[in-house]
């Protein structure tokens, strides 16, 4: 690959514009990444290529995860976090050197969705395995679309704001294939990227339309319109939505995985991660009724 010459600026990995940044708490998993990224902008390595070991990190802690030895949580935890970490390079890095790519937006996606998956199943099959009761595995499958469906929650709302701030425009809140997509592709586009589309949608569609369901439905109950920057533009709730993310989400994982304390992934964080999800919609519509409120009563 050619090498990068333009100088590194730290400031050109962000999705937004310094006006627009929130504090996101997955910052503070891989904080110390912008070192890494310095490194890797003029090596000869691609954002996907990143993707690519971020799917062997999160495989190979799936593997430890069902690994009977002492240590394999130790390991499990320390390559999950590992994917962690990279997963937050990738994108990092090819927004630094300015080659952000659909291809590379599905790529990373479908990757999350394959590590997670593979990551919680182990996890519960572990407990079921050393416990023999099969509870396990229904509270781990439930823990599992939990996480995706906040995940795509936390997704949709972060597409929202990029969105309407224009900073960002390779995520769509609907990424079903269209018209333009298919001629995208009789025009030279790669074919593989169209593939990698349409598998995205066999395995996130589902929780958009969910999330999109959701949307509409608290959205109708307070009258907020589609496109509302005061629904979708609020610095306070991306932060508050931010712990929704996969990262914090598989973050979590690593914790309980190292103190070896699966049971408590399932029978205490998913749910009380529920209360939460549900605490921050009550919050949201609460706050637009008082901001409308307040937009009204002024002279």
């Amino acid at each position: 690959m050619k090498v990068n010459q333009a100088p590194f600026d730290p400031n050109s990995m962000n999705k937004l514009p310094p006006e627009d940044r929130f504090f996101d708490v997955n910052d503070l998993w891989y904080f110390w990444n912008v070192w890494v990224v310095r490194i890797l902008y003029r090596a000869p390595v691609t954002a996907n290529q990143i993707t690519g070991l971020t799917l062997v990190l999160g495989l190979a802690s799936a593997a430890c995860f069902l690994w009977d030895d002492p240590n394999a949580l130790l390991w499990a935890g320390a390559l999950l976090y590992g994917k962690i970490f990279f997963d937050n390079v990738d994108g990092n890095l090819a927004r630094a050197r300015k080659e952000e790519t659909r291809l590379g937006r599905f790529f990373d996606s479908l990757t999350d969705f394959l590590s997670s998956v593979l990551v919680y199943l182990a996890a519960a099959w572990r407990l079921y395995d050393s416990t023999g009761q099969w509870e396990w595995l229904a509270l781990g499958a439930f823990a599992l679309v939990s996480c995706l469906l906040q995940c795509s929650y936390f997704v949709f709302y972060l597409v929202q704001y990029t969105s309407i701030s224009g900073s960002y425009r390779k995520n769509r809140v609907d990424e079903s294939v269209t018209k333009a997509d298919i001629r995208a592709v009789e025009a030279g586009a790669s074919p593989f990227i169209l593939f990698l589309q349409r598998m995205h949608v066999f395995f996130y569609g589902w929780q958009d339309k969910s999330i999109l369901w959701l949307d509409r439905v608290v959205r109708s109950r307070v009258g907020a319109q589609e496109g509302d920057p005061d629904w979708y533009q609020d610095k306070r709730f991306m932060t508050l939505v931010s712990p929704l993310c996969v990262c914090t989400c598989n973050m979590v994982l690593v914790v309980f995985a190292l103190a070896d304390r699966l049971d408590l992934l399932f029978l205490v964080y998913a749910p009380l991660s529920i209360v939460y999800w549900f605490g921050l919609i009550v919050w949201q519509c609460r706050r637009y009724t008082t901001q409308r409120i307040a937009r009204t009563e002024c002279p």
